[in-house]
């Protein structure tokens, strides 16, 4: 009769072991897979800042010695486009051209990835590219970040010889809305958006940044 109990015993024991240890794996793969997601989450957000602060150094450093090349445009397509282009074009003192732009197949900003279905993988492909007399650059890292079609607004710039004079008629010359959003001094707004190649529209922890730059440029 004793050994009996004892069995029953040793059973319930057992079982409340059992029960113990499950508990605590459940616990412990949460715990497990919550650390992975933040540690994931953490290398994605580094990868993003790095790449953003690359393309504001890069901008940066072009700033400085170049200034947009305005004869790459006509003020009548930059009026009608609101002064927004796919492709900065630029001259500098040692360099004939720049371009700069983006290739591949490209998420657009105003885009709505999710009402047709595609991931943002489906847009991985796409880089920032500078050329520079015929040679080609990267400045995005396609396995650090994937990112949207950019986009440059150029400001409207004017000076005492009117740059311009040669690209519009009388009907332009006295536009006000040229006189009041003219510079005397080159610039322009850079807009992009970088993501996470791994990014998934339904993630909890999914990491997008909008970067929007914007640069003085010389005279």
């Amino acid at each position: 009769m004793k050994k009996t109990k004892l069995k029953w015993f040793t059973l319930i024991e057992m079982l409340i072991v059992m029960v113990i240890i499950g508990i605590l794996a459940v616990v412990l793969t949460e715990s497990y897979l919550t650390i992975s997601r933040v540690a994931l989450r953490v290398e994605q957000e580094k990868n993003l800042s790095e790449e953003s602060l690359v393309l504001t150094q890069i901008f940066q450093a072009i700033s400085d010695e170049a200034t947009i090349d305005y004869d790459k445009y006509t003020y009548e397509d930059l009026k009608k486009s609101d002064w927004f282009v796919d492709e900065l074009y630029l001259t500098w003192e040692a360099l004939s051209w720049t371009k700069i732009y983006t290739v591949w197949n490209c998420l657009e900003l105003d885009e709505d990835f999710m009402s047709n279905g595609k991931e943002i993988q489906d847009y991985s492909g796409c880089q920032l590219i500078m050329e520079q007399n015929w040679s080609t650059t990267e400045l995005t890292s396609p396995w650090k970040v994937t990112i949207s079609k950019v986009k440059f607004r150029i400001l409207p710039y004017d000076n005492d010889e009117n740059y311009f004079s040669d690209k519009y008629d009388d009907e332009f010359e006295h536009d006000p809305w040229f006189v009041i959003d003219s510079l005397h001094q080159p610039a322009f707004w850079m807009f992009i958006h970088l993501y996470s190649p791994i990014y998934k529209p339904e993630w909890t922890n999914k990491v997008e940044q909008p970067l929007q730059l914007f640069f003085n440029l010389k005279l």
